[in-house]
């Protein structure tokens, strides 16, 4: 397992994680070749090293049911993550590439 050092961390705008498998969606395809990451947890603590898996998708390929593990609920539906991302990120088109960063959690 890579060490701390070395080990990205996952930013969250809503760092609230449900027990067991959890998804987050980022732009673009950078996430898709980390295997292992630390999350930014709610108290700006870092998490240890979790595994994650990862699928490199076009955002208008996305389903509600690719987002159901999602975890911030706003971001559960294609709609409500388009919003997001929008948001987040102005000018995100429909036609992105987005990575889909799935992993497991304690619900912290």
């Amino acid at each position: 397992m890579p060490g701390s050092l070395d080990t990205p961390v996952l930013s969250f705008r809503a760092p609230v994680f449900d027990r067991g498998r959890n998804t987050t969606v980022r732009r673009g395809h950078k996430w898709h070749v980390a295997t292992h990451a630390r999350l930014q947890l709610g108290d700006g603590s870092l998490s240890p090293p979790i595994e994650l898996h990862t699928e490199l998708k076009r955002f208008s390929a996305l389903t509600d049911a690719d987002l159901r593990f999602e975890h911030d609920p706003a971001c559960r539906t294609v709609a409500g993550l388009l919003r997001v991302l929008q948001g987040l990120y102005p000018g995100f088109s429909a036609e992105e590439e987005v990575t889909l960063c799935h992993f497991d959690c304690d619900g912290r």
